[in-house]
């Protein structure tokens, strides 16, 4: 619950490539690194399973986390390639939850 009473809720969902054109307000960020459609086209096809959203109840993304895997013969591993929040949805332990998701589905896979 937020601190003025109103209930909130996050989902985390599997990106999509309609998240694609609903993102750029979590690229705006200085800090955050931002990449061509291509790239982001590449991890979605390859590693659909290692890339996330966070949205509200009105469908905004709040964040996402995209990774990979990568090693050879039996050294496989997770890799986080980005994780970023919108600024105005930091301090909620969301980058948190999407790392400890990623973590879950390295483990799994």
């Amino acid at each position: 619950e937020a601190e003025d009473g109103r209930e909130t809720m996050t989902t985390i969902r599997r990106f999509c490539c309609d998240d694609l054109l609903r993102f750029a307000s979590v690229n705006l960020d200085h800090l955050t690194e931002t990449f061509n459609m291509s790239f982001y086209m590449t991890y979605l096809a390859r590693w659909p399973d290692y890339f996330h959203t966070a949205v509200n109840p009105g469908d905004r993304v709040m964040g996402y986390i995209m990774g990979k895997v990568e090693g050879q013969g039996e050294s496989w591993h997770g890799h986080v390639t980005a994780v970023s929040v919108a600024s105005e949805f930091r301090r909620q332990k969301l980058a948190k939850t999407l790392m400890h998701l990623l973590e879950e589905i390295s483990d799994k896979m």
